[in-house]
C-alpha cells in the first residue's frame, strides 16, 4: 500500500510539473528588432588656416621706423616676422581665414597666450596680451573686438580672424627692444 501511494504521489508530482511547464510556456512570449540598411558616413576633421601668407594693412602716423613684415601660413600655424613699430598708434593688422574643410561642426573651444620671452606682460588672458608697449589682440574684426571661445564654424565655411599688433604705450622705448616667442593658440573641437 505503501508503494502504492508512493507511486499515486510520484505521479501527481509528475503532472503537476508539466501542468505548470505548459502554463510557463504559454505565457512567454519572444520580441526581436531587426536593423537593416544603416549606412555610416564619412566624417572627417579638418580646421585650419588657409593661404600661404598675409600682407599685412598699416595704421599710424609713423613713415619712419614702422614696418609691417610678412606673415607666412601653413595649415596649423601663422608666423609674423620682421614687424617694426616705434610709435603710439602705430599698428599692423593681419587678416587670417580659419576653413572648416571637413564634416563636423568646429567650435572654438579656448585662445591660450604665450608671453614674449623678452618682455613683461601686464595683460595676457585669451586673445589680448599687452607687452611693455605692443598690445597683441586676436580679434573677430578690424576694430580690435577681442575674439570670444564657442564660435562655430559649420562644414565647408569659413571664421575671418585678425591679429592685431599695436604699439599702445603712451611714451616712445628709450632704446631698441624686440619682442619675440609671443603665441595665441586656439583649440577647436567638435561642435
Amino acid at each position: 500500500m505503501r508503494d502504492l501511494n508512493l507511486k499515486v504521489v510520484l505521479v501527481a508530482v509528475v503532472i503537476t510539473l508539466l501542468g505548470i511547464a505548459v502554463a510557463y510556456a504559454a505565457m512567454s512570449t519572444s520580441l526581436n528588432v531587426t536593423t537593416n540598411n544603416i549606412p555610416l558616413t564619412n566624417l572627417s576633421w579638418n580646421v585650419g588656416f588657409q593661404g600661404n601668407s598675409a600682407t599685412p594693412s598699416v595704421g599710424g602716423t609713423s613713415d619712419a621706423g614702422r614696418s609691417c613684415g610678412s606673415a607666412t601660413i601653413t595649415s596649423s600655424t601663422v608666423t609674423v616676422s620682421n614687424t617694426t613699430l616705434s610709435k603710439p598708434d602705430d599698428s599692423c593688422t593681419y587678416e587670417l581665414t580659419i576653413s572648416n574643410s571637413g564634416t563636423i561642426p568646429a567650435k572654438l573651444g579656448s585662445i591660450t597666450p604665450t608671453k614674449p620671452t623678452s618682455t613683461v606682460c601686464e595683460t595676457a588672458t585669451n586673445g589680448l596680451m599687452v607687452c611693455g608697449n605692443i598690445t597683441y589682440t586676436l580679434a573677430s574684426d578690424t576694430t580690435g573686438t577681442e575674439l570670444s571661445t564657442n564660435t562655430v564654424i559649420n562644414p565647408s565655411n569659413t571664421m575671418t580672424v585678425y591679429l592685431i599688433v599695436k604699439y599702445t604705450g603712451t611714451t616712445l622705448n628709450s632704446s631698441s627692444v624686440t619682442q619675440a616667442g609671443g603665441k595665441f593658440s586656439l583649440v577647436f573641437n567638435q561642435a
